[in-house]
């Protein structure tokens, strides 16, 4: 084999190999909020986090606030909202104005409000500001309905 060949064969086994080691490289794990299951948004920097509190582990409070590019808050919300389902979590609506848009999210007794403000003097400088709290077991649809109703008459004998 002459050399310019035993370099094609070299290039032809180990290119796709360098490819794919490339690509695992460039790979990024999904970030979550102080080891929870709220989802960090993607391309932003945690600025302030208060009011942190745990039930057995889990988080059920928090206040959190991320800073970071937001061109189109609509666009930018239904991104984290796709990350909050994925996650479990069910959405209950969007609604939004020309800076801000804003959505609830229900999970295991919590909900948490997501809120997307475009800096309108500096989109680089936006927030998304997260707000979890504790609900009661019937406000995030999670909640056992209990017994069926039945008629408040009395019953009749016979």
């Amino acid at each position: 084999m002459n050399l310019p060949s035993l370099r094609s064969f070299f290039g032809f086994l180990f290119g796709p190999l360098a490819g794919i080691v490339l690509l695992a490289g460039c790979a990024t794990e999904d970030a979550f909020v102080l080891d929870s299951d709220l989802p960090v948004p993607s391309d932003t920097v945690a600025r302030v986090t208060t009011d942190v509190e745990r039930d057995g582990g889990r988080l059920v409070r928090v206040n959190t606030v991320f800073a970071g590019t937001v061109d189109d808050p609509t666009r930018r919300l239904e991104s984290i909202e796709t990350r909050f389902k994925t996650g479990g979590w069910v959405s209950q609506g969007t609604t939004a104005t020309g800076s801000t848009a804003v959505c609830f999210f229900t999970k295991n007794g919590r909900s948490c409000q997501v809120r997307v403000v475009r800096n309108e003097l500096d989109p680089a400088m936006s927030r998304i500001a997260y707000r979890l709290v504790p609900v009661a077991p019937e406000r995030d649809g999670t909640a056992d309905p209990g017994p069926p109703a039945t008629s408040a008459e009395p019953a009749r004998d016979g």
